[in-house]
């Protein structure tokens, strides 16, 4: 009985070849759209998880206070895995690594930047199963000047095996072992592993490291025994806090344990040991969402055709029975067309799968293999989405269809049962264009948010800026590149500093008014070191006092000693406020003291605010400050002529005043762009999947159309024949449409105006949602199906009507 059902759908398909086409493209789509979803998902799901110890492992986090809120972060003090291991004896495995990113290395006189360095200890493989292929890590990375390599970075730079040591930066070291690379899918990133005594505070800019006051970025992770919970370490985390800071630094902090299955998702405690993203687990609750509604319109599809050419299978239902057909068999029958097409169209899905991971893992940043015949997920996943494909678009035509009546049927007394048929085919093309202009609409939306990210003024200079790391901080060398850089013709103003306006080397303490003490308030700070020349470089503006002059530079040069130096600090507008003065004037002449080195020194100025950050967040207290210790970077403001001779003679002369390190730059722009990359490719995703809604929603309608100008074409022909002109006659097919693209629309205008009000959310600073994008997407879904409907009715519109009328 199967097969013979299997033969009469395949047969209906080819005598129904069109609607088959779009049935089959539309389905293929959808399904398309839920695998690539899946695979997405089930990618993030699966963090960390190939770890033995996954359920018992836990990272130290802590969260400090203060009067202007709550800092959290998952870097903590260099010796807290120490004093953990002296305190929590029942908890043997406990391990501390520092995550270095981008050094120079030194092969046989070959320089190179090389990403992901990793300091980490002797019990790092202990706790994580990171595959080694030689060498014994438990005993290497407990010496000093050790180093293992990952198999890629092996391939690269120990050429066949013959180099053996190399150097990072200054740090000579002595390759142990080989290690495999890290599995995509680890929040935990590195191309080698350094033992952890070949680290030193010349990797931090000279802080101390066995400080409990600095934190860089250093991680800790222990694993906890089967019989100790997590909230009994944390009850003790608070005497074992109080024993090692003082009095006021644990007062304000407080030490917790995160779960691994949690660090890819978290957004909070967002720092991690590698270039892995966390992932906000609403991004993935709406890729879901919008593969469901992608999937629901192909189906919704399904069902309009099917329903709409129940007037074709009206006569073969009737025939089947009054031959003795029951109502389950044809509800079988006809769940069967619907299986086969499904099956056809995951056959078309999996291909095209397959196809789209070559550009969507770039574009994603992740390493998603489709993997069919290995991974048991997806093949479970796969015959369920079949399945539940099959019901959902084949189970009310089914149904429909085998209630027809066998004498109405034959005496051509047919209509569809019950008058519900018309009314649910229509609310299923409003959920279609719902849908539609739901996306068309958030997308326009985006995109005003995204043009303002591009536009919106920071409050400094970014444009021609190029930022220059400075692999080396002593005065003789920065007195050699100034010399030099500043004498080349296209070089407008060149500064020296912690890193440009918006830069990812910060360094964040604490604040407070010197003369009401900390207990007066303590509070946040951005705080950066910068030279006199950086206000002209960015072009920021004083609203009062004074910007740093070369008396207060040469004061406080390295070869000063650190007791005669006389520091002075400039604060810009928000820390004026946070301290609570209303008038940048009132605070000069004031003592602030910072958490970097307790120094306790005046106010000359007062900076206007600017941006240090993305747009994300609120402009944050900043104190600016001379300590050339701190300068990282070179921020290099061109004149707007030939940058490629100016960029070249940039290059020749760094490399001449610092031959053995390696050159890199980078536009500010460039930077600045980089801070919305999770934006700009939800505002790409926005974009496919409003035009995949759009063609799926344009395939049906096309679809019905064309039923509707089958059975209209004596109604067509009786009106030409009294006089209708073609466009009266299009105003026939298309009236009913337009009335169902309006009532999708007044529903779709609050459901946008809510999500998209809870997605700007996000942003310290958005846009107002403009109600003229509203318009812009009605007017879009308009013309679209009037488009669709005009490519095919205006054929019925011009038929003779003495073809149609001729069997009359």
């Amino acid at each position: 009985m199967t097969k013979k059902y299997f033969i009469l759908a395949l047969r209906n398909f080819r005598r129904n070849r069109a609607y088959t086409f779009i049935n089959v493209l539309g389905l293929s789509i959808g399904l398309t759209a839920c695998i690539i979803i899946f695979l997405v998902i089930s990618y993030d799901l699966n963090f960390d998880k190939f770890h033995s110890k996954y359920p018992n492992i836990y990272r130290v986090v802590q969260d400090v206070d203060s009067g202007s809120g709550t800092t959290y972060s998952a870097v903590t003090p260099y010796p807290l895995v120490k004093a953990f291991r002296n305190d929590f004896p029942d908890v043997p495995l406990a391990t501390q690594m520092h995550y270095q990113g981008e050094a120079m290395l030194t092969v046989d006189g070959e320089k190179l930047m090389v990403d992901d360095i990793l300091f980490a200890d002797s019990l790092f493989f202990e706790v994580f199963d990171f595959k080694v292929l030689s060498g014994n890590p438990k005993v290497e990375l407990g010496e000093p000047g050790k180093v293992f390599v990952t198999k890629s970075l092996a391939d690269k730079i120990l050429k066949g095996g013959e180099i053996t040591r190399f150097k990072i930066t200054t740090t000579a070291l002595e390759v142990a072992g080989i290690i495999a690379d890290p599995p995509p899918n680890s929040h935990i990133n590195f191309s080698m592993v350094v033992s952890m005594p070949s680290f030193t505070s010349e990797f931090i800019a000279g802080f101390p490291l066995d400080r409990w006051g600095v934190r860089a970025r250093g991680y800790a992770y222990i694993v906890l025994p089967e019989k100790i919970s997590p909230a009994t370490i944390e009850s003790r985390f608070k005497p074992f806090v109080q024993k090692y800071h003082n009095d006021e630094e644990a007062k304000r902090t407080t030490q917790k344990l995160q779960p691994l299955g949690t660090i890819h998702f978290d957004q909070q405690y967002l720092e991690n040991p590698g270039q892995v993203s966390n992932v906000d687990m609403k991004d993935l609750a709406m890729m879901s969402i919008l593969g469901i509604f992608i999937l629901f319109i192909a189906c919704i599809n399904f069902i309009n055709l099917a329903t709409a050419l129940s007037e074709k299978k009206a006569k073969e239902i009737g025939i089947r029975k009054t031959l003795g057909a029951q109502r389950s068999q044809l509800t079988f029958y006809f769940l069967s067309e619907t299986f086969l097409l499904t099956l056809f169209a995951i056959l078309l899905s999996l291909g095209a799968t397959e196809w789209l991971l070559n550009w969507l893992n770039p574009f994603l940043e992740k390493q998603i293999d489709l993997a069919l015949f290995s991974n048991y997920t997806l093949i479970i996943f796969l015959i369920a989405l079949i399945m539940f494909t099959t019901l959902l678009a084949g189970f009310y035509p089914a149904v429909v269809l085998s209630r027809f009546s066998p004498m109405a049927v034959l005496k051509n007394n047919f209509t569809t049962p019950g008058s519900s048929g018309t009314f649910v085919r229509k609310g299923l093309v409003v959920c279609q264009f719902l849908i539609a202009q739901i996306l068309i609409i958030s997308t326009l939306i985006v995109s005003d948010q995204m043009e303002y990210f591009r536009t919106k003024p920071l409050g400094f200079d970014q444009e021609a800026v190029v930022v220059v790391s400075l692999p080396e901080n002593k005065k003789v060398t920065r007195d050699a590149l100034r010399t030099r850089l500043e004498a080349i013709p296209g070089v407008g103003n060149l500064s020296f500093s912690v890193g440009t306006p918006v830069s990812d080397n910060r360094i964040y303490t604490g604040f407070f008014l010197t003369e009401t003490g900390i207990d007066g308030g303590s509070f946040k700070v951005n705080f950066k070191s910068v030279d006199r020349n950086y206000l002209n470089t960015y072009n920021i503006r004083m609203v009062a006092g004074r910007w740093f002059d070369e008396s207060d530079e040469k004061m406080n040069e390295t070869d000063i000693p650190e007791k005669d130096r006389r520091v002075v600090y400039v604060l810009n507008e928000s820390a004026v406020k946070r301290l609570g003065f209303q008038d940048a004037q009132e605070i000069i002449g004031k003592f602030v003291t910072t958490g970097v080195g307790d120094i306790s020194a005046e106010v000359i100025g007062v900076l206007e605010d600017f941006h240090v950050s993305s747009l994300h967040s609120e402009i944050e207290p900043v104190v600016f400050a001379i300590m050339p210790n701190f300068y990282y970077e070179a921020g290099l403001k061109l004149n707007t002529g030939d940058l490629h001779a100016t960029l070249a003679l940039i290059e020749k002369n760094w490399s001449e005043v610092l031959p053995e390190f390696y050159y890199e730059f980078e536009f500010l722009d460039d930077h600045l762009a980089s801070l919305y990359q999770n934006e700009e490719k939800t505002f790409e995703l926005f974009k496919i999947f409003a035009g995949v809604s759009i063609f799926i929603g344009c395939l049906g309608l096309y679809g019905l159309i064309s039923f509707v100008a089958s059975q209209k074409r004596k109604e067509v022909g009786i009106r030409k024949v009294m006089g209708a002109s073609i466009s009266s006659i299009l105003v026939l097919f298309s009236k009913e449409f337009v009335r169902l693209v309006i009532i999708a629309f007044a529903i779709a205008t609050p459901l946008v105006w809510y999500f998209m009000g809870q997605w700007l959310q996000n942003f310290a600073y958005k846009i107002e949602i403009p109600w003229t994008k509203f318009i812009v997407g009605f007017t879009a879904t308009l013309v679209i199906v009037l488009l669709t409907i005009l490519y095919r009715s205006v054929k019925a519109a011009k038929m003779n009507p003495a073809i149609t009328l001729r069997t009359e």
